[in-house]
């Protein structure tokens, strides 16, 4: 697998294990909330533990919208700074 993200190859190693760890809880915590039909356990403010912090944070069907609203738009700036890369 050719994936680099940096190029201290033991930063790149870590990074990856990061971010297989973040796909494979992303995809329990999807069947948790199909199994259970729960779905609040898939906002992301909860998932970046941020109610530990602030307990029931916009935890809320429009909390829930919020938070993916909020997930959406550090996707797009994120995609919008790795295009700007490739320039």
């Amino acid at each position: 697998m050719d994936v680099k993200i940096v190029r201290n190859k033991y930063l790149n190693a870590l990074f990856l294990l990061m971010l297989f760890s973040a796909a494979v809880h992303m995809l329990i915590l999807f069947f948790l909330a199909l199994k259970s039909q729960n779905f609040y356990v898939l906002n992301y403010l909860n998932i970046l533990d941020i109610d530990l912090f602030y307990p029931n944070i916009l935890n809320s069907f429009w909390g829930n919208i919020f938070s993916f609203l909020l997930a959406g738009l550090i996707y797009l700036i994120i995609l919008k700074l790795c295009q700007e890369k490739k320039l």
